[in-house]
């Protein structure tokens, strides 16, 4: 079984970017952080879909991101924005 813990340090850190961003929504954030992590990983789990010739839909597919991954990913992300904001 995967460790428990990994939930609420998870949380957490996505609970303190979403503090440091309080106009964002829940889903805007979520999809901030999941085009972050794809970028920062060689664009890992990008989906992109041609409507048509000058649109394009653009999704995430992270499923396969393991937790340690993820958590590592959200410090960074944490800490880099702390150092914008400064």
């Amino acid at each position: 079984m995967r460790p428990l813990e990994r939930i609420d340090e998870i949380s957490d850190l996505i609970k303190e970017i979403w503090n440091e961003n309080p106009d964002m929504r829940y889903m805007q954030l979520l999809y901030t952080l999941q085009s972050s992590v794809s970028q920062k990983n060689m664009d890992v789990g990008k989906v992109e879909e041609r409507v048509d010739k000058t649109y394009s839909r653009i999704g995430f597919d992270l499923f396969n991101i393991e937790d340690k991954e993820f958590k590592i990913f959200l410090e960074n992300y944490l800490f880099e924005q702390r150092e914008r904001n400064a």
